[in-house]
């Protein structure tokens, strides 16, 4: 019996691998990296941190979490668009590399201060199935939109409800906060006020009905007159927790709120949004558990070998 635990703990140390169908899982990470996701409404370990730098924690302990085999690859957005900036990756493999690039991924990225996030969601959905044919999204966002949108020329969907499997991970609080102004080293400077940002929608035909409401009117430079619906708390920005249920209904993702870094990894490892294909599976743990086993029972004093005999099914004699 010893000799049988020595044996299956001298191969466990020669690291055995071998190629067994098993669950993995294929991840479209894409990350909303727009000014408002500085916010610092988050917190971890007892600190007060960004949005920006909760989603990538969360990201970072959900890589750690998935299971060799499975595939990431990463994306941001900002603007309209969403971009992949790697290609889908072996999480064990290419574990550095993932990790270091999350840790890397920075506002000052963003190439465009404006914030569109159904363009952003529609576009990431789009990209997602040709990463792989199994490859799910998760896009993690606050939901802020800037400058607000015109409701009369938001794009639709015209994907497949459903087609694409994950989430939207929303992150940050109900409560408006304001938006912080960073320095080279996201000290805060000072915050956006009132006048500094935009507060109405410009994008689209003005419906100019009578003269009156023609007031200020010009058809290219103010073609909503010359005083159009304004918001008052375009300085402050909170998760848009509706507009982001509303935008899953429509293209069949799943909606998840993010109160803790370690949401993220539970969302992402659930039996529904696996796979099953072979996968470098490490066997180190089949060896080593029967080994600890045969070792307790080699060492078990006989009277309680005795005992544990006296509740094993004898066999009937023929």
């Amino acid at each position: 019996m010893l000799l049988a635990a020595i044996a299956l703990l001298a191969i466990s140390l020669l690291q055995p691998h071998a190629t067994l169908p098993r669950r993995v899982f294929d991840w479209f990470m894409v990350l909303d990296i727009t000014q408002s996701m500085n916010v610092r409404d988050m917190s971890d370990q007892d600190s007060a941190i960004s949005r920006l730098e909760f989603s990538k924690r969360a990201m970072r302990q959900a890589l750690r979490n998935l299971p060799c085999g499975s595939r990431v690859a990463l994306g941001m957005f900002t603007e309209r668009n969403t971009t992949n900036i790697t290609h889908p990756l072996e999480v064990c493999a290419h574990f550095g590399a993932l990790d270091e690039t999350i840790a890397r991924m920075d506002w000052r990225m963003a190439w465009a201060a404006d914030s569109f996030i159904a363009h952003g969601l529609f576009s990431a959905i789009s990209q997602t199935p040709k990463l792989g044919k199994e490859s799910r999204l998760v896009f993690m966002t606050d939901g802020d939109q800037a400058p607000p949108a015109n409701p009369k020329y938001m794009p639709e969907f015209s994907g497949k409800v459903g087609e694409v499997k994950g989430y939207i991970a929303g992150t940050g609080s109900l409560t408006p906060a304001r938006i912080p102004k960073l320095d080279d080293k996201d000290n805060i400077e000072s915050y956006w006020e009132l006048e500094d940002v935009q507060r109405f929608a410009t994008f689209g035909m003005a419906e100019v009905q009578s003269v009156l409401e023609m007031e200020g009117y010009h058809g290219r430079n103010a073609p909503h007159g010359a005083n159009p619906e304004e918001s008052s708390g375009a300085h402050y920005s909170a998760l848009k927790e509706s507009n982001l249920q509303r935008m899953a209904k429509v293209t069949g993702l799943d909606y998840t709120r993010l109160t803790s870094v370690r949401d993220l990894a539970n969302a992402m490892n659930k039996t529904k949004m696996a796979a099953w294909r072979p996968a470098r599976t490490d066997l180190r743990a089949w060896l080593a558990i029967p080994a600890m086993w045969l070792i307790l029972l080699f060492f078990l004093p006989p009277k309680v070998l005795k005992k544990l005999q006296t509740y094993l099914p004898s066999r009937r004699k023929q």
